[in-house]
């Protein structure tokens, strides 16, 4: 067996085939270190994403709300402005002779008597849920309890949807003001109300004051005005035994001309005489400036506006027919359908032996053309026309109870009745007017559910 021979300087065997040391031990702790705050790195970036993830989160959620609590102000301006009766789902209908407007800021309209007030409905909160994948509003009108709170419940109460309520409240010193205010919550199980919205993800409060317009904003004095001269012929009865407008029968622009048949009813222990204005500037004024009424200027006088505007409003009904019966006919549907303002788009002739409205729901009936009444009608309310021989009573006896207005000269024969009623004239304010918003009331509250009123 042959050996090898060990090197000459005295190294053993053992010695040249011990392994060299490890490298590399300073490079994986520098890897380990790197991969470490890489790590940090990460997991930092990834909280900010996360972070800005949830802040978009939020601020849909509350731009949501705050949209559904807007669309909620615009939802009961406009059912404030609505003359249909409705049910207790907020559809119209024609059976229950009550409108959003009665029912929430108008809950003493009947009384008696009448006062131009908003009476709010503090503790009822109508209210709506939206679907905003159909596009579809489900709404619920509870009526005011006599003790308690009632709050909406539309029939999809339980689906996880948007929703907003509407609270009412008077607005001190200022009887023909209220104040609107809306909750509003993004998905949730319960309806949005004052005592739940602030549990939803997203809520809005907002609130503003809107306040009655009346059509009518400078009542007359006398139950007939005329522009120019008023003539009654006939056996014609004018009453006017209001102490407020000093009992006054007739105010006209130029002359006034009654027959003998003509019974007048005044003040106790005032002439008959002395409540007939004649030769009236300011009336005459009026008519000589726009003679032919097409200015509207007598209308614009009494009414605060355009005939186009008092059209064109939202509480306004247009009506145009070519017969007595078709008037009646048309007259009395759009009354039974919750309407109280009318404009006649043409002559309106009335025969037969109709009732046109009532004191607590008086009409306002407007019409640019010829006003011809025959037969025993009754009118509760405001009637306005721009024709210079708008009226003419033939057979029978009609009675307006209420006041009249000609544009320029008023002409009347055959008998009927003119009788001033106050009463009448204050619920035409009232349900014949607009509630508009007022400039600077719009207000955005902090939600904070520890604070809610």
């Amino acid at each position: 067996m042959k050996t090898t021979p060990l090197p000459a300087h005295g190294v053993t065997r053992a010695t040249c085939l011990r392994r060299p040391p490890h490298r590399g031990i300073g490079t994986l702790a520098v890897t380990l270190i790197l991969l470490f705050v890489t790590s940090i790195g990460v997991l930092y970036a990834n909280r900010s994403v996360v972070f800005a993830q949830r802040s978009s989160v939020n601020q849909a959620q509350a731009t949501l709300a705050h949209e559904v609590a807007e669309a909620g102000l615009e939802w009961a301006v406009g059912m404030l402005n609505s003359p249909y009766e409705i049910g207790s789902d907020c559809t119209f209908l024609t059976t229950t002779n009550v409108s959003f407007r009665k029912r929430y800021v108008l809950t003493g309209y009947n009384a008696a008597p009448p006062t131009t007030n908003v009476v709010a409905a503090t503790n009822t909160f109508p209210g709506c849920k939206i679907d905003p994948a159909s596009g579809t509003t489900t709404c619920s009108c509870p009526t005011a309890p006599a003790s308690g709170t009632a709050v909406a419940s539309p029939s999809n109460a339980a689906a996880m949807l948007p929703s907003f309520t509407v609270a009412f409240q008077n607005v001190a010193g200022d009887p023909e003001a209220v104040q609107v205010t809306a909750y509003a919550c993004t998905a949730q199980m319960a309806v949005c109300s004052s005592t739940s919205f602030g549990d939803a993800d997203g809520n809005a409060r907002l609130s503003m004051t809107v306040k009655l317009r009346p059509l009518l904003r400078a009542v007359p004095p006398a139950p007939l005005t005329c522009g120019t001269s008023c003539t009654i012929g006939g056996s014609f009865n004018i009453a006017n035994t209001n102490v407020a407008t000093n009992g006054i029968l007739v105010n006209a622009g130029t002359t006034i001309s009654t027959a003998n048949g003509t019974a007048m009813t005044t003040l106790q222990g005032q002439p008959a005489a002395n409540a007939l204005v004649g030769n009236d500037s300011s009336l005459a004024r009026l008519s000589s400036g726009d003679p032919t009424c097409s200015n509207s200027a007598m209308f614009k006088t009494y009414f605060g506006s355009t005939l186009s505007e008092y059209q064109n409003a939202p509480s306004t009904r247009t009506l145009s027919c070519g017969s007595a019966s078709d008037c009646e006919s048309k007259l009395n549907n759009a009354y039974a359908d919750g309407w109280r303002a009318f404009y006649m788009a043409s002559d309106l002739q009335l025969s037969g032996n109709n009732t046109y409205g009532s004191v607590a729901e008086p009409i306002t009936l407007v019409t640019p053309n010829a006003l011809r009444i025959n037969g025993n009608n009754t009118f509760y309310g405001v009637i306005f026309s721009n024709n210079a021989d708008w009226n003419n009573n033939g057979t029978g006896s009609s009675t307006i109870q209420g006041v009249q207005i000609t544009c320029a000269a008023y002409n009347a024969n055959g008998n009927g009745s003119i009788v001033y009623d106050a009463d009448v004239l204050k619920n035409a304010r009232r349900l014949t007017g607009l509630m508009v918003r007022v400039p600077g009331s719009w207000r955005d509250f902090k939600v904070d559910s520890d604070t809610l009123p």
